[in-house]
């Protein structure tokens, strides 16, 4: 299974594109088992994206973080 890249959260410019990275990261989530480590990476990748956005409600309500 390829590894899920992320974009740097600098270069994400919108609300909706982050909405579907976090789909994607679901969506690759469900298919892999990860370790601890990897869950904080992308947990704290996603709580930052989650506050330029105001997302992070929406991101705890789905799981992502």
């Amino acid at each position: 299974m390829a590894i899920l890249k992320l974009k740097s959260i600098s270069k994400v410019k919108s609300k909706e594109e982050a909405q579907s990275i976090a789909i994607d990261f679901q969506n690759y989530a469900s298919k892999k088992n990860m370790s601890y480590g990897e869950l904080a990476l992308y947990g704290n990748y996603f709580i930052v994206l989650g506050k330029k956005f105001k997302l992070t409600e929406e991101f705890r309500e789905n799981g992502i973080i």
